[in-house]
């Protein structure tokens, strides 16, 4: 999401208000969504009424209105969530719009009211938008003890997720819990309310979800916190934050055509949006007027047109193809029945338990829907930034030769082992514990779409390391051992060293290049299509064992091991040579 402002600092100091630190706290109390608004539910009585909030995709809506796509429409942008839940039940309008985690946590409101919530549309997928700030003490994921994020707002559910994927229990970790989701514009105030000024304030908070302007406030310029970074964000992450629309089911059920309307014409929109950014410079006066537009509704300043482009830039509409995708589960794994689950679990897990169920849909015939539609059956993949796997081999190798240790830099996002068996050179499919690495890297690498995989194998190198200490120490006996076990003619020598190691260099680049293709078919077989680019396999040899000494079998055969990773795609400093095109 994007939202202008100033650094936080520097705002309080205009606004004449006392320091940050001086001021109190707005922290609340987590409860459910169903506990905070109350359950009154009344007939709809302004089918019209549209919300929408402040992010790129809506723009989509606001064109859809101006073109007079959505006869009668009012757009009312309204990001507080449970402000937008208590109207949807009072009837001032039929619909929802959230992000999926928020849908869900509304849920139960609903049904508690006597009616229930479906999902009808997707929007898009936050792609650069949604920050995790840290403080320099935070080297990783792993690091944060303690997080700062908007009650009932986008970020909570990616906060949670993130902590479980890089093995961090989230029921550990302190959540602040903040009212509002950005700084405040106009520097008012005299209560901290939003987790950006928290973290300004408060030493003791390790991180923060922010939208994209607090990052830069917080990490740049002379308003900066000491030490702040951004750790993380929605570009690397482009498969987590899903923007989706639902309506109240007891006005679906009564009118059906009117609703499936409303999303035909959110999917004309996407695509009549589409064109005018591509066409925006033959267009110039044309695409202004819709982003002067759409800053007035979204942003409350027609003037902010620059703001509104960055909105746009930094959601990823998904139009029909990725509806059929979200609502089916084609050629993805991140549909609404696998987010819905994972949700779910997530929120369980953290101790918010929002319950086990299946999100109701509106059954959509998307062949139907996609009549007409110009981009209708197109098949996306999220691109890599490399234009080749020869580019893509080489930026890898080389930032791992800046970086050969994996446990001392704070680049990788998460990562995990695949063993070896001594000699393996091939990998079974059908092994179940192949399956069970690949399906939880191939959840992993859709999720977290805008990441390289890279696929490090690496060898046993205790013979290398027992050659090299027997020429040092002239040790006969275990050079005549180490001559048997080559076959060698003569005794071992310097170029026998060089020779082996280069030897488990290779054996370790040919084991990588099969697990990835092995990887690459299993994903293939369940329907998921990559940009292979993405994915990088790397020997290393014996260059980073896990036992320097591996003096037993049990070491020996940990080091013999594979590794996928999640790199960010910034620290492989692709230069501008690569085009960013997701």
């Amino acid at each position: 999401m994007n939202i202008p402002n100033l650094p936080v600092a520097l705002l309080a100091l205009l606004g004449g208000v006392a320091t940050l630190s001086a001021q109190q706290a707005e922290i609340l109390t987590y409860k459910p969504l169903a506990e905070a608004v109350p359950a009154r539910l009344k007939p709809v009585g302004d089918a019209h009424q549209i919300p929408v909030i402040a992010w790129g995709a809506d723009v989509a809506t606001q064109l859809a209105a101006m073109e007079g796509w959505l006869p009668g429409a009012k757009l009312e942008r309204e990001d507080n969530f449970p402000k937008q839940v208590e109207a949807c039940l009072s009837g001032e309008s039929p619909y929802l719009r959230g992000t999926l985690p928020m849908i869900l946590q509304a849920r139960k409101a609903f049904q508690s009211a006597g009616t229930d919530l479906a999902v009808i549309y997707q929007l898009s997928w936050s792609n650069g938008g949604d920050c995790l700030v840290v403080r320099d003490r935070v080297k990783s994921i792993r690091d944060i003890k303690s997080v700062a994020v908007q009650l009932y707002g986008p970020h909570e559910h990616p906060a949670i997720k993130v902590l479980q994927d890089a093995g961090v229990n989230p029921a550990e970790v302190k959540f602040f819990y903040l009212p509002e989701l950005a700084a405040p514009v106009d520097g008012k105030g005299d209560k901290i309310a939003s987790p950006p000024e928290l973290f300004e304030a408060r030493e003791d908070v390790d991180a923060v979800w922010v939208i994209s302007p607090d990052a830069a406030a917080l990490t740049e310029g002379d308003y900066a916190v000491k030490g702040a970074r951004v750790l993380f964000t929605s570009k690397q992450a482009s498969r987590i934050i899903p923007d989706v629309y639902a309506v109240r089911k007891d006005y679906l059920d009564a009118h059906r055509k009117e609703v499936e309307s409303f999303v035909s014409s959110l999917l004309k929109a996407e695509e009549a949006l589409r064109d005018r950014v591509a066409k925006k410079d033959e267009q110039a006066a044309e695409f202004r007027k819709l982003m002067a537009s759409s800053a007035e509704l979204l942003l409350g300043d027609a003037g902010l047109v620059g703001d509104t482009e960055g909105m746009l830039s930094e959601a990823e509409l998904v139009g029909h193809s990725g509806n059929v995708a979200f609502f089916t589960g084609q050629g993805t794994t991140r549909s609404l029945e696998t987010l819905t689950e994972e949700i779910e679990v997530a929120f369980e897990k953290a101790g918010r338990g929002i319950g086990r169920f299946d999100m109701p849909t509106a059954g959509w015939d998307w062949v139907k829907l996609g009549a007409g539609l110009r981009y209708a059956g197109e098949v996306k993949v999220a691109k890599s930034v490399f234009k080749s796997s020869e580019q893509a081999q080489q930026k890898v190798e080389e930032f791992l030769l800046e970086n050969p240790e994996l446990s001392e830099r704070d680049t990788a996002l998460f990562d995990f082992t695949v063993p070896f068996e001594a000699n393996q050179d091939d990998f079974d499919l059908n092994d179940a514990g192949l399956q069970s690495y690949f399906g939880h890297a191939m959840e992993m690498v859709d999720a977290y779409a805008g990441t390289t995989m890279i696929i490090e194998a690496h060898a046993d190198g205790y013979l290398l390391m027992r050659l090299r200490e027997a020429l040092v120490s002239n040790d006969r006996e275990l050079l005549g051992k180490i001559q048997k076990v080559l076959r060698l003619g003569a005794s071992p020598t310097q170029q026998t060293a060089t020779l082996l190691e280069r030897s488990l260099k290779t054996k370790s680049a040919e084991r990588a290049e099969a697990l990835r293709n092995a990887f690459i078919r299993f994903c293939d077989g369940k329907g998921l299509k990559l940009d292979e680019n993405r994915i990088v396999a790397v020997g290393r040899g014996s260059t980073a064992p896990i036992y320097e000494n591996a003096d037993t079998p049990q070491k020996r055969a940990e080091n013999r091991r594979g590794v996928i990773i999640l790199e960010r795609l910034e620290v492989l400093e692709v230069g501008d040579d690569v085009k960013i095109d997701f």
